[in-house]
């Protein structure tokens, strides 16, 4: 008699983009605070997400091309989500067309609305491969 195989659940999303208003005490300066982090927790490491960074505030666009992960430096077991953090500094407010990129894979294109108040989406993908909570 074979017993039954178990598989993992499949997540809805692969990443979480975390997007946040915050205030540099140093440099006296507001900042966004992007924060990606994978949706799957890695059991032996705490992995890096890379990302490239594409970012032209005057044309009013911010890229994020999503690599792949890396293996941490230290070699101490940890177990956690792989994360990415990026500080966006000089933005106005006004809306950005904001494009993310898994690398030769997918792309997700949203509208993000900045104001004294808060951060919105305004336009978003029907399918895609993260989910932004602002």
């Amino acid at each position: 008699m074979r017993t039954k195989q178990v598989r993992p659940e499949k997540l809805k999303y692969e990443y979480e983009l975390h997007i946040t208003k915050a205030y540099d005490r140093i440099k006296e300066a507001d900042y966004l605070n992007f924060t990606l982090i994978t949706t799957k927790i890695f059991r032996s490491f705490i992995y890096k997400i890379n990302v490239t960074p594409k970012i032209d505030l005057d044309n009013k666009h911010i890229e994020f091309i999503i690599e792949g992960l890396s293996a941490p430096v230290i070699s101490i077991a940890k177990s956690g989500n792989a994360v990415y953090e990026y500080r966006l500094y000089g933005y106005k407010n006004i809306e950005y067309n904001l494009k993310l990129v898994k690398l030769d894979v997918d792309k997700n294109l949203f509208k993000l609305k900045i104001s004294k108040t808060g951060i919105k989406l305004t336009k978003e993908p029907v399918k895609k491969f993260l989910k932004i909570e602002v």
